[in-house]
């Protein structure tokens, strides 16, 4: 008799082919591919299209995308898909350089935070300047910054300084305190000469040159003469 044909998968691959499980895998894909010439929708998601065929110019060494966007799209259309996009000049602003005449603006907070966030740093030298410009003294041998607040009590003469309650600035509890110290003016850091050019940049000062107002405070202490003389007006000019 004559035996009739099966159309049930016969190999071990043709079996797992017609598994649910690998239905869209390799063994798929193959299948797809394999029948490219029949199914056209399969063909072209699995083979691919021959973009030259499609009249594209693959020999042009130009960039393709100015004349080509999308297969799907005819040709009068495709350059209305992706339009030319210009940058606003304000996204090209470059902004300004971080100069003394800029940290004139800061809070003592923010250029405390310059000072101690910005060790051997050009920022911390800014903020040092205008925190000396602002009454603050730093205290070499305490390593904090001192002032004598308006209203406060007069503070008492002593040999090389002077002793009485200041206000210091905590970094470690970030916060103005008082106390009773005793401050030799020999302690206290010099900043008569700015490291840098007040302006918007920058810019190193040269050696001989001083801040607003300074040489009135050198010819008061070239008056009373020597050091201690010299650094006791400046605290008084001060106000400390």
């Amino acid at each position: 008799p004559l035996v009739q044909a099966h159309h049930h998968p016969q190999t071990p691959a043709q079996q797992v082919l017609m598994s649910a499980a690998d239905r869209w895998g390799l063994l798929g894909l193959l299948a797809m591919i394999k029948n490219a010439g029949v199914d056209a929708d399969g063909g072209l998601s699995s083979v691919g299209t021959d973009l030259g065929a499609m009249g594209l110019d693959l020999g042009y060494e130009g960039n393709l995308y100015s004349t080509f966007v999308t297969p799907w799209a005819d040709q009068s259309a495709a350059h209305g898909v992706e339009p030319d996009f210009h940058l606003p000049p304000c996204y090209s602003a470059q902004p300004p350089a971080l100069g003394p005449a800029k940290a004139g603006a800061f809070s003592d907070e923010t250029l405390f935070f310059m000072f101690y966030s910005s060790p051997r740093d050009a920022l911390q030298e800014i903020a040092a300047q205008e925190l000396w410009n602002r009454n603050w003294r730093y205290h070499k041998d305490l390593r904090i910054w001192i002032t004598k607040e308006s209203g406060s009590a007069p503070s008492s003469k002593i040999p090389g300084g002077e002793a009485g309650t200041y206000t210091w600035w905590n970094p470690d509890d970030w916060c103005k305190e008082r106390k009773e110290m005793s401050v030799r003016y020999a302690d206290l850091e010099e900043k008569t000469v700015p490291a840098f050019v007040m302006g918007p940049g920058l810019v190193l000062a040269q050696p001989n040159q001083t801040i607003p107002g300074q040489q009135q405070v050198q010819g008061a202490a070239g008056q009373q003469g020597g050091a201690q003389s010299a650094g006791q007006a400046r605290m008084q000019m001060a106000g400390i």
